[in-house]
Protein backbone atom coordinates (compact mmCIF):
# COMPACT_ATOMS: atom_id res chain seq x y z
CA UNK A 1 0.00 0.00 0.00
CA UNK A 2 1.34 3.21 -1.08
CA UNK A 3 2.12 5.95 1.55
CA UNK A 4 -0.37 8.84 1.32
CA UNK A 5 1.06 12.20 -0.89
CA UNK A 6 1.12 15.17 1.77
CA UNK A 7 -1.21 17.48 0.45
CA UNK A 8 -2.79 15.34 -2.07
CA UNK A 9 -6.59 15.68 -3.02
CA UNK A 10 -9.09 13.43 -0.78
CA UNK A 11 -9.23 11.11 -4.02
CA UNK A 12 -5.67 10.37 -4.26
CA UNK A 13 -5.19 9.71 -0.55
CA UNK A 14 -8.25 7.18 -0.68
CA UNK A 15 -6.86 5.62 -3.44
CA UNK A 16 -3.22 5.25 -2.20
CA UNK A 17 -4.84 4.34 0.98
CA UNK A 18 -6.76 1.04 -0.71
CA UNK A 19 -5.08 -2.45 -1.62
CA UNK A 20 -4.42 -3.54 -4.55
CA UNK A 21 -4.02 -1.88 -8.41
CA UNK A 22 -5.28 1.34 -8.88
CA UNK A 23 -6.66 1.21 -11.69
CA UNK A 24 -8.80 -1.90 -10.59
CA UNK A 25 -10.10 0.80 -7.77
CA UNK A 26 -10.62 3.70 -10.26
CA UNK A 27 -12.67 1.08 -12.88
CA UNK A 28 -14.77 0.29 -9.92
CA UNK A 29 -15.30 3.67 -8.81
CA UNK A 30 -16.33 4.54 -12.81
CA UNK A 31 -18.30 1.30 -13.29
CA UNK A 32 -20.96 2.70 -10.06
CA UNK A 33 -23.15 4.43 -12.25
CA UNK A 34 -23.96 0.95 -14.45
CA UNK A 35 -24.47 -0.82 -11.04
CA UNK A 36 -27.11 1.60 -10.26
CA UNK A 37 -29.01 1.48 -14.05
CA UNK A 38 -28.66 -2.65 -12.80
CA UNK A 39 -30.00 -2.19 -9.67
CA UNK A 40 -33.13 0.54 -10.26
CA UNK A 41 -34.11 -2.11 -13.67
CA UNK A 42 -33.88 -5.14 -11.01
CA UNK A 43 -36.11 -3.17 -8.15
CA UNK A 44 -38.74 -2.20 -10.97
CA UNK A 45 -38.06 1.55 -9.27
CA UNK A 46 -37.73 3.16 -12.84
CA UNK A 47 -40.42 1.14 -15.88
CA UNK A 48 -38.98 2.02 -19.06
CA UNK A 49 -41.78 2.91 -20.85
CA UNK A 50 -39.67 3.30 -24.06
CA UNK A 51 -36.50 2.97 -26.13
CA UNK A 52 -35.69 6.38 -26.18
CA UNK A 53 -35.68 6.66 -22.42
CA UNK A 54 -33.85 3.77 -21.78
CA UNK A 55 -31.78 5.18 -24.01
CA UNK A 56 -31.48 8.62 -21.99
CA UNK A 57 -31.05 6.84 -19.20
CA UNK A 58 -27.49 5.21 -20.87
CA UNK A 59 -26.65 7.89 -22.21
CA UNK A 60 -26.66 9.58 -18.71
CA UNK A 61 -24.90 6.92 -16.90
CA UNK A 62 -22.24 7.11 -19.91
CA UNK A 63 -21.89 11.40 -18.91
CA UNK A 64 -21.56 10.25 -15.12
CA UNK A 65 -18.65 7.70 -15.85
CA UNK A 66 -16.66 9.78 -17.81
CA UNK A 67 -17.42 12.57 -15.03
CA UNK A 68 -16.03 10.35 -12.43
CA UNK A 69 -12.61 9.44 -14.96
CA UNK A 70 -12.28 12.64 -15.61
CA UNK A 71 -12.23 13.84 -12.34
CA UNK A 72 -9.75 11.34 -10.64
CA UNK A 73 -7.76 12.45 -13.40
CA UNK A 74 -7.98 16.14 -13.19
CA UNK A 75 -8.02 16.53 -9.62
CA UNK A 76 -4.23 14.25 -9.50
CA UNK A 77 -2.82 15.91 -12.94
CA UNK A 78 -4.11 19.38 -11.05
CA UNK A 79 -2.17 18.49 -7.74
CA UNK A 80 0.70 17.00 -9.68
CA UNK A 81 1.36 20.84 -11.97
CA UNK A 82 0.79 22.84 -8.23
CA UNK A 83 4.33 21.06 -6.77
CA UNK A 84 5.70 21.88 -9.78
CA UNK A 85 4.88 25.60 -9.99
CA UNK A 86 6.83 26.24 -7.09
CA UNK A 87 9.61 26.35 -8.42
CA UNK A 88 8.39 27.44 -12.02
CA UNK A 89 7.52 30.83 -10.18
CA UNK A 90 9.70 31.52 -7.48
CA UNK A 91 11.82 34.25 -9.64
CA UNK A 92 8.21 35.51 -10.74
CA UNK A 93 6.72 35.79 -7.55
CA UNK A 94 9.66 37.56 -5.16
CA UNK A 95 8.62 34.88 -2.57
CA UNK A 96 10.48 31.36 -1.96
CA UNK A 97 9.01 28.00 -2.89
CA UNK A 98 6.82 27.54 0.46
CA UNK A 99 5.25 30.86 0.23
CA UNK A 100 4.19 29.79 -3.48
CA UNK A 101 2.55 26.85 -2.83
CA UNK A 102 0.74 28.51 0.29
CA UNK A 103 -1.14 30.39 -1.90
CA UNK A 104 -2.99 27.24 -2.87
CA UNK A 105 -3.58 26.08 0.24
CA UNK A 106 -6.42 23.64 1.44
CA UNK A 107 -6.69 21.36 -1.47
CA UNK A 108 -5.67 18.13 0.81
CA UNK A 109 -9.20 19.17 2.44
CA UNK A 110 -11.48 16.06 3.41
CA UNK A 111 -14.53 18.18 5.08
CA UNK A 112 -15.27 20.29 1.41
CA UNK A 113 -15.38 16.90 -0.67
CA UNK A 114 -17.25 15.35 2.01
CA UNK A 115 -19.62 18.56 2.28
CA UNK A 116 -20.35 18.83 -1.32
CA UNK A 117 -21.50 15.30 -1.45
CA UNK A 118 -23.68 15.59 1.35
CA UNK A 119 -25.50 17.96 -0.58
CA UNK A 120 -25.65 16.00 -3.61
CA UNK A 121 -27.31 12.73 -1.41
CA UNK A 122 -29.74 15.50 0.18
CA UNK A 123 -30.90 17.72 -3.09
CA UNK A 124 -30.27 15.23 -6.21
CA UNK A 125 -32.99 12.69 -5.21
CA UNK A 126 -35.25 15.48 -4.06
CA UNK A 127 -37.36 15.14 -7.21
CA UNK A 128 -38.15 10.84 -6.52
CA UNK A 129 -38.78 11.69 -2.86
CA UNK A 130 -41.66 14.42 -3.74
CA UNK A 131 -42.85 11.78 -6.49
CA UNK A 132 -43.52 9.63 -3.73
CA UNK A 133 -41.18 6.97 -4.71
CA UNK A 134 -38.93 6.32 -1.53
CA UNK A 135 -36.78 3.17 -2.97
CA UNK A 136 -35.45 5.15 -6.17
CA UNK A 137 -34.47 8.08 -4.08
CA UNK A 138 -32.99 5.74 -1.55
CA UNK A 139 -31.16 4.25 -4.64
CA UNK A 140 -30.30 7.62 -6.12
CA UNK A 141 -29.06 8.72 -2.38
CA UNK A 142 -26.86 5.74 -2.01
CA UNK A 143 -25.19 5.85 -5.57
CA UNK A 144 -24.48 9.78 -5.43
CA UNK A 145 -23.02 9.15 -1.22
CA UNK A 146 -20.10 7.09 -3.92
CA UNK A 147 -19.95 8.42 -7.07
CA UNK A 148 -20.59 12.30 -4.94
CA UNK A 149 -17.14 12.36 -3.50
CA UNK A 150 -14.89 12.30 -6.64
CA UNK A 151 -17.06 14.77 -7.95
CA UNK A 152 -16.99 16.60 -5.18
CA UNK A 153 -13.03 16.56 -4.91
CA UNK A 154 -13.24 17.84 -8.36
CA UNK A 155 -15.20 20.89 -7.28
CA UNK A 156 -13.01 21.50 -4.67
CA UNK A 157 -9.69 21.44 -6.28
CA UNK A 158 -11.03 23.66 -8.66
CA UNK A 159 -12.45 26.16 -6.08
CA UNK A 160 -9.26 25.54 -4.54
CA UNK A 161 -6.90 25.80 -7.46
CA UNK A 162 -9.34 29.34 -8.72
CA UNK A 163 -8.95 31.08 -5.35
CA UNK A 164 -5.13 30.66 -5.56
CA UNK A 165 -5.05 32.32 -8.77
CA UNK A 166 -6.60 35.07 -7.23
CA UNK A 167 -4.19 35.06 -4.34
CA UNK A 168 -1.58 34.92 -6.81
CA UNK A 169 -2.67 38.01 -8.57
CA UNK A 170 -2.54 40.04 -5.47
CA UNK A 171 1.34 39.42 -5.37
CA UNK A 172 3.92 41.85 -6.57
CA UNK A 173 4.89 39.93 -10.15
CA UNK A 174 8.38 40.18 -11.17
CA UNK A 175 6.93 40.57 -15.23
CA UNK A 176 10.27 41.51 -16.66
CA UNK A 177 10.38 42.72 -20.54
CA UNK A 178 9.64 40.24 -22.95
CA UNK A 179 12.73 38.33 -23.62
CA UNK A 180 11.63 35.41 -26.06
CA UNK A 181 8.75 34.34 -23.39
CA UNK A 182 5.48 35.74 -24.64
CA UNK A 183 3.88 34.31 -21.20
CA UNK A 184 6.24 36.91 -19.06
CA UNK A 185 7.05 33.32 -17.35
CA UNK A 186 3.37 32.58 -16.34
CA UNK A 187 2.94 30.33 -19.07
CA UNK A 188 2.78 27.33 -16.13
CA UNK A 189 0.37 29.23 -14.50
CA UNK A 190 -2.08 29.03 -17.83
CA UNK A 191 -1.65 25.59 -18.67
CA UNK A 192 -2.45 24.71 -14.98
CA UNK A 193 -5.47 27.51 -14.90
CA UNK A 194 -6.59 25.74 -18.25
CA UNK A 195 -6.64 22.48 -17.00
CA UNK A 196 -8.95 23.10 -14.31
CA UNK A 197 -11.42 24.85 -16.89
CA UNK A 198 -11.31 21.31 -18.65
CA UNK A 199 -11.70 19.58 -15.63
CA UNK A 200 -14.84 21.20 -14.59
CA UNK A 201 -16.44 21.90 -17.73
CA UNK A 202 -15.49 17.81 -18.77
CA UNK A 203 -17.08 16.63 -15.84
CA UNK A 204 -20.51 18.69 -15.41
CA UNK A 205 -21.55 19.76 -18.67
CA UNK A 206 -22.29 16.10 -20.13
CA UNK A 207 -24.02 15.70 -16.71
CA UNK A 208 -26.27 18.80 -17.29
CA UNK A 209 -26.51 17.80 -21.30
CA UNK A 210 -27.82 14.09 -20.45
CA UNK A 211 -29.98 14.83 -17.13
CA UNK A 212 -32.35 17.82 -18.41
CA UNK A 213 -35.40 15.47 -17.16
CA UNK A 214 -33.98 16.06 -13.58
CA UNK A 215 -34.64 19.10 -12.59
CA UNK A 216 -32.79 19.43 -9.77
CA UNK A 217 -29.49 17.79 -11.38
CA UNK A 218 -29.91 20.25 -14.05
CA UNK A 219 -30.16 23.33 -12.05
CA UNK A 220 -27.11 22.36 -9.65
CA UNK A 221 -25.31 21.79 -13.06
CA UNK A 222 -25.94 24.65 -14.66
CA UNK A 223 -25.48 26.46 -11.39
CA UNK A 224 -21.86 25.05 -11.18
CA UNK A 225 -21.03 25.61 -15.27
CA UNK A 226 -22.19 29.28 -14.95
CA UNK A 227 -20.17 30.29 -11.69
CA UNK A 228 -17.12 27.65 -12.67
CA UNK A 229 -17.09 30.33 -15.78
CA UNK A 230 -17.11 33.67 -14.02
CA UNK A 231 -14.74 32.65 -11.49
CA UNK A 232 -12.57 31.49 -13.84
CA UNK A 233 -12.21 34.92 -15.67
CA UNK A 234 -12.53 36.40 -12.14
CA UNK A 235 -9.16 34.40 -10.73
CA UNK A 236 -7.13 35.46 -13.72
CA UNK A 237 -8.12 39.22 -13.89
CA UNK A 238 -5.34 40.65 -11.93
CA UNK A 239 -2.59 38.58 -13.83
CA UNK A 240 -4.33 39.90 -16.65
CA UNK A 241 -3.97 43.54 -15.77
CA UNK A 242 -0.19 43.02 -14.78
CA UNK A 243 0.39 41.33 -17.74
CA UNK A 244 -0.80 44.23 -20.07
CA UNK A 245 1.11 46.70 -17.67
CA UNK A 246 3.87 45.16 -18.92
CA UNK A 247 2.61 45.30 -22.54
CA UNK A 248 1.64 48.91 -21.89
CA UNK A 249 5.10 49.81 -20.70
CA UNK A 250 7.19 48.19 -23.39
CA UNK A 251 5.01 49.80 -26.12
CA UNK A 252 5.77 52.86 -24.32
CA UNK A 253 9.44 52.17 -25.14
CA UNK A 254 9.26 51.60 -28.11
CA UNK A 255 6.98 55.22 -28.84
CA UNK A 256 9.75 56.58 -27.23
CA UNK A 257 12.36 55.64 -29.32
CA UNK A 258 10.08 56.15 -32.78
CA UNK A 259 9.73 59.89 -30.96
CA UNK A 260 13.45 60.36 -30.85
CA UNK A 261 13.84 59.14 -34.30
CA UNK A 262 11.02 61.63 -35.98
CA UNK A 263 12.60 64.41 -33.72
CA UNK A 264 15.52 65.10 -36.50
CA UNK A 265 13.26 63.98 -39.53
CA UNK A 266 10.56 66.79 -38.39
CA UNK A 267 12.80 69.69 -37.95
CA UNK A 268 14.92 68.70 -40.74
CA UNK A 269 12.50 66.82 -43.33
CA UNK A 270 15.69 65.45 -45.98
CA UNK A 271 17.07 61.88 -47.29
CA UNK A 272 20.03 62.89 -45.75
CA UNK A 273 18.32 63.11 -41.97
CA UNK A 274 15.92 59.95 -42.73
CA UNK A 275 19.09 57.70 -43.76
CA UNK A 276 20.58 59.04 -40.48
CA UNK A 277 17.81 57.59 -38.58
CA UNK A 278 16.96 54.42 -40.48
CA UNK A 279 19.05 52.15 -37.49
CA UNK A 280 16.80 53.78 -34.80
CA UNK A 281 13.67 53.37 -36.86
CA UNK A 282 14.43 49.87 -37.27
CA UNK A 283 15.08 49.23 -33.49
CA UNK A 284 11.71 50.63 -32.83
CA UNK A 285 9.90 48.81 -34.84
CA UNK A 286 11.78 45.53 -33.99
CA UNK A 287 10.79 46.70 -30.51
CA UNK A 288 7.16 47.23 -31.38
CA UNK A 289 6.53 43.91 -33.13
CA UNK A 290 8.30 42.60 -29.82
CA UNK A 291 5.71 43.64 -27.80
CA UNK A 292 2.76 42.76 -29.55
CA UNK A 293 3.80 38.93 -29.01
CA UNK A 294 3.63 39.52 -25.43
CA UNK A 295 -0.04 37.67 -24.24
CA UNK A 296 -2.56 39.52 -22.09
CA UNK A 297 -3.39 36.58 -20.28
CA UNK A 298 -1.32 33.31 -18.94
CA UNK A 299 -2.03 31.59 -21.55
CA UNK A 300 -2.05 31.88 -25.63
CA UNK A 301 -4.57 33.47 -27.88
CA UNK A 302 -5.59 29.83 -29.26
CA UNK A 303 -6.52 28.50 -25.74
CA UNK A 304 -8.40 31.64 -24.82
CA UNK A 305 -10.65 31.40 -28.37
CA UNK A 306 -10.84 27.64 -26.57
CA UNK A 307 -12.03 28.35 -23.30
CA UNK A 308 -14.89 30.88 -24.54
CA UNK A 309 -15.90 28.44 -27.92
CA UNK A 310 -16.25 25.75 -25.24
CA UNK A 311 -18.05 27.81 -23.15
CA UNK A 312 -20.43 29.38 -25.65
CA UNK A 313 -21.25 25.52 -26.81
CA UNK A 314 -22.25 24.30 -24.42
CA UNK A 315 -24.23 26.65 -23.31
CA UNK A 316 -26.03 26.76 -26.81
CA UNK A 317 -26.64 23.23 -26.18
CA UNK A 318 -27.85 23.41 -22.73
CA UNK A 319 -30.45 26.06 -24.28
CA UNK A 320 -31.51 23.93 -27.18
CA UNK A 321 -32.00 21.58 -24.56
CA UNK A 322 -34.48 23.57 -22.37
CA UNK A 323 -36.15 24.39 -25.18
CA UNK A 324 -36.61 20.99 -27.39
CA UNK A 325 -37.19 18.44 -24.52
CA UNK A 326 -40.64 19.85 -23.21
CA UNK A 327 -41.89 19.78 -26.65
CA UNK A 328 -40.71 16.31 -26.93
CA UNK A 329 -37.98 17.44 -30.17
Amino acid sequence: MAKPQAGAPLTERILERLPGPRLAWVLAWALVPWLNLAVVTASGAENWATTDSLSAEVSNRGAVTFAVLLSLWGSARISDQLRLLGPALVKVVERDEPAVNRLFHGIDSTLAPLLLTAAAVIVLPLDEALAGEPMAALIQAATWLVIGIPLGTAVWVYLTLQTGLIRLGRSHLALDAYRGDRSLGLRPVGRLAFTGFWLLFGSVAPLVVTSMSDLPGTIMGITVLVAGVVVFFLSLRRLNRQMVAVKQRELERALALYREAYQPIHDEPTLAVLQQQVGLLSAAEALEKRVERIQQWPFDEATFANVVTIASSVAAVIIARLILDPVGL
